[in-house]
């Protein structure tokens, strides 16, 4: 074996007489050599003690109780003679903490920095909790598990019988619940472990947190929690800090399938739906800091239910795992702000593989490889590539609340970027099955590729319904996402998603590609130097130093226990327009790392660049956005890795500034008018004027005649629009009625004159009809570029999800908004060129400097609603003048610079502090 100790234990020569164990009389530190694993109850251990329990097989199936003091500099140790010497048959269980005086209440030991090493569990029984970090309500903190193997742990044949074959028929049938390894306490770790052939439900690992939710002291527990008496004092906030890495999962049996014989007439047994491999909380504490680590983990086969890793708690990492043929996904159930970042996904074309699987507030998703997951057979709406679910309740619950709901937390506020899914089924996919409520955050700059032929191709988007898009996924922001090989399968601009033929594949060994070619820069993960893990690396870095992929021995495995080192950057919700300072955002680290932004707008905790060394939080400051246009920057953090440098990037989106040029603001000088309707409902008094009055619940309705057969969307009903004057319009919105059926309307501008040959289409920009919303009464918002002065909208009526067939003839608009800026005329243009305003942000006085003898009698300054905050009057014969701001507020405002000649310009300046 290979360095197997990594941290020096003792110094001092070993004397004394041998019994059941042997004792230095020259230090502190004891060593303890025992041949029976019962033996270790018999002490409690203090800073720097050795056990050594001897090579060989063991039968027994009583509890081993480790349980002791340590320190970080010296730890107490639980180790086999040899690594993988000790083998286990009997199933014993193990329990590792502290203890405390039943009389007293003095603790006896604080369960502090306690290593188990080298063993060997195969065969022989399991139990609801196999491996605890507990000793009742004393628990492990600090403390580690390594080098360890748990094979097939079986259950009783009578336990098994009497659940699978209950004597009440109307009882289902059950499975044993069997968690092989459960994290109490807190900053536990489990490393370099092997777990394999697991045939009963329940985790492989599970952290519990019922008693990280309320201090102690504790009474009796009913169903597993604190007695009520004691929930006065809320832990929730506190962090827990579990490490789960380098450890290797195989053969994690279906439940469903194993036991498919004693499934209920509804196709249940119970318990099986609890068997993730990895569940990190529980529902009722979701809100509990967790903190927790999982990465390099290597997963192959591990098949127990859907979701392999089960998300439901705080502010957890899952990094740099590797997951193969395993039937699931990796699942944020329940729990905000979990980074998903450069996972292995590789179904290797097995049926009920997936990617990731989306609930709840926060993430950050980001350069994750996602290759050959396909799920057509069964479970398939809820493993795909990416799966966005639609819950309803309270999102992002509050560390120091006590209350969630078990329900499906609405999604907010996620960050999906750089992810590479290839020959993946249904890359996207928006399952409403639990809510409609529209997920929100950004969706960018990922990569989504097809072969040619390949058996998986499907429509980039798709649903568990035909509308699940339509429902679920319009109010996510699509930013420079791209594809090839396939279809988008929903009508979204090109700067949301791009299809790029120009990009090529290159296979990376013998697992996954490399992309190039234009449309591939800065698009699709970016995994650094981490490679997908092999069966190869079982043994020597990943799982027990002892056992190979398939549970054979080894002699020459690789015994180093090494956190891997890591870099992990938390993520920014789109940020508002306006300058700030205050964006914190975490890093979790166990290396020296630096953070450079890469854009002149973007600053680091006061400057370009900032340093650190392990965990920390930096502020990001961003300068206002004065363009209408989102933007989108990034900060480089670079980690000095032993083995190279490892880079993350944070990906910061800014909102554009509000639109400053409404023309029709509802103020009195509003140059807006109805100048012609076809139709309007008088009996109810839905006219056309309700869509100029600012009040959204008011409409105007038409009906078309009625809907015949054959008679695709009729002639339609319309209204015309008088602008007052000929502008420049760049984006119209207006909202309808919430209806399940999309309206289907035309809208055509003129400079002309209102006639139909004076009329062309504007919107939409292809197909026939532009298609509205459903089940709401928010605005449709639309970018245009079309010079008008008569604006003409004509409805159709509504039309079913395919568009194709006229569902109603009623046609409905609640209120409608023009943005643009008047032609200047050749006097307004020259006016404009000699006026100068200064400075812009300004804080104190706004300064405005007349050129060429020009003028100007009256400074008007408007809200971006159009209402009038503050005006001043100017002596035309002066060329400068100014107009005081201290006591607005901060934020954007349209300046209003007019002569008595009735030219006037205006421009959108921003106020600050």
């Amino acid at each position: 074996m290979k360095n197997y100790y990594l941290l020096k234990l003792y110094s001092k020569f070993i004397f004394g007489i041998l019994f059941l164990f042997s004792t230095s009389v020259f230090s502190q530190n004891m060593t303890y050599n025992i041949d029976d694993p019962e033996a270790l109850r018999d002490v409690i251990y203090q800073p720097g003690d050795l056990i050594i329990l001897k090579n060989g097989t063991y039968t027994t199936d009583e509890r081993m109780r480790f349980l002791g003091s340590g320190t970080e500099e010296n730890p107490v140790v639980f180790r086999a003679e040899t690594p993988g010497g000790v083998i286990f048959t009997g199933g014993p269980r193990l329990t590792i903490g502290g203890e405390t005086d039943d009389d007293t209440g003095d603790v006896i030991a604080t369960g502090e920095y306690l290593v188990v090493d080298g063993f060997h569990w195969k065969g022989g029984y399991g139990a609801s909790n196999f491996i605890e970090f507990r000793n009742g309500y004393n628990f492990a903190h600090y403390s580690t598990i390594q080098n360890c193997a748990i094979d097939g742990l079986g259950v009783d044949p009578q336990e098994l019988e009497e659940g699978l074959n209950p004597a009440d028929p109307e009882d289902s049938p059950a499975i044993e619940k069997h968690r092989w390894i459960v994290l109490y306490g807190t900053h536990n770790t489990v490393i370099n472990c092997s777990f394999m052939n697991k045939q009963t439900a329940g985790a492989i690992i599970l952290a519990e947190y019922a008693y990280n939710a309320w201090g102690p002291p504790y009474d009796e527990p009913e169903d597993g929690e604190p007695d009520n008496g004691f929930e006065t004092v809320n832990t929730r906030c506190d962090l827990v800090g579990h490490t789960i890495s380098n450890n290797y999962f195989y053969n994690f049996e279906k439940m469903l399938e194993l036991y498919a014989d004693y499934v209920d007439d509804e196709g249940n047994i119970s318990n099986a739906g609890d068997s993730e491999t990895i569940r990190i909380g529980t529902s009722e504490y979701q809100m509990v800091n967790s903190g927790a680590t999982v990465s390099n983990n290597y997963f192959v086969q591990a098949d127990g239910e859907n979701e392999i890793i089960t998300n439901k708690s705080k502010n957890n990492t899952y990094t740099n795992n590797t997951f193969r043929r395993s039937r699931g996904s990796l699942v944020l159930r329940h729990g905000s702000n979990a980074t998903v970042d450069g996972n292995y996904f590789l179904g290797e074309n097995v049926d009920g593989t997936g990617g990731i699987r989306i609930t709840d507030s926060d993430h950050t998703i980001t350069n994750n490889y996602i290759q050959d997951c396909v799920t057509t057979v069964s479970q398939a709406k809820w493993n795909n590539g990416i799966t966005f679910i639609g819950g309803s309740a309270d999102p992002a619950v509050d560390c120091s609340e006590e209350d969630a709901s078990n329900g499906y937390q609405q999604t907010e506020n996620i960050i999906l970027s750089n992810n590479t899914i290839m020959n993946t089924y249904s890359p996207l996919f928006y399952n409403v099955d639990k809510g409609s409520t529209d997920p929100t955050g950004t969706v960018a700059n990922n990569l989504i590729y097809f072969e040619t032929g390949n058996q998986n191709i499907t429509d980039v988007i798709s649903g568990d319904t035909e509308t699940s898009f339509a429902n679920l996924g319009t109010a996510l922001t699509y930013t420079g996402n791209v594809f090839t090989g396939t279809t988008l399968g929903e009508d979204l601009d090109v700067t949301e998603f791009s299809e790029e033929t120009g990009i090529t594949a290159t296979a990376s060994g013998d697992d996954i590609f490399t992309f190039s070619g234009t449309g591939s820069e800065g698009k699709g993960a970016d995994m650094g130097s981490y490679a997908p893990t092999t069966d190869e690396m079982v043994g020597y870095g990943i799982g027990a130093c002892f056992l190979d992929f398939e549970g054979l021995n080894i002699s020459d495995g690789d015994c180093n226990i090494e956190i891997p080192e890591s870099l992990t950057v938390g993520s920014l919700s789109t940020l508002g327009y306006e300058a700030s300072s205050d964006n914190e955002v975490s890093v979790t680290a166990n290396v020296i790392w630096t953070a450079e932004s890469n854009d002149t707008w973007i600053t680091i905790d006061g400057s370009d660049t900032t340093s650190g060394t392990g965990n920390a939080t930096v502020l990001v400051s961003v300068t206002a956005n004065v363009e209408l246009s989102v933007r989108t920057g990034t900060v480089t953090f670079t980690g000095e890795g032993t083995d190279g440098d490892i880079i993350k990037t944070l990906t910061i989106t800014q909102e554009g500034a509000p639109r400053s040029n409404l023309i029709n603001t509802g103020e009195e000088d509003d140059p807006v008018s109805i100048f012609f309707v076809s139709k309007e409902n008088t009996s109810k008094s839905e006219l056309a004027i309700n869509t100029l009055d600012k009040d959204m619940g008011s409409v105007w309705t038409a009906d078309d005649g009625d809907v015949l057969t054959g008679d695709y969307k009729g002639d339609g009903e319309y209204i015309i629009y008088n602008l007052g004057d000929i502008y420049t319009l760049d984006f119209i919105q207006f909202n309808t009625t919430n209806k399940s059926d999309a309206f289907g309307f035309q809208f055509l501008v003129s400079t002309t004159g209102t006639e139909d040959s004076d009329f062309s289409l504007i919107l939409p920009t292809s197909g026939d009809l532009l298609f509205t919303a459903t089940g709401t009464t928010e605005f449709n918002e639309y970018e245009v570029s079309a010079e008008a002065q008569y604006v003409k909208v004509i409805g159709y009526g509504r039309f079913n999800a395919s568009g194709d067939n006229r569902e109603s003839a009623w046609s409905a608009i609640g209120e409608i908004e023009f943005y643009g800026d008047k032609v200047l005329s050749v006097d307004d243009y020259e006016f404009s060129k000699n006026i100068l305003v200064y400075p812009v942000p300004a804080k104190g006085n706004l300064n405005i400097k007349i050129l060429n003898n020009n003028s100007i009698n009256s400074i008007k300054l408007f809200s971006l609603n159009g209402r009038l905050v503050k005006e001043k009057e100017v002596n035309s014969l002066e060329s400068d003048a100014f107009i005081n701001v201290e006591e607005l507020s901060s934020g954007t405002y349209i300046l209003n610079l007019s002569n008595t000649n009735k030219l006037n310009i205006s421009r959108l300046i921003i106020v600050t502090d």
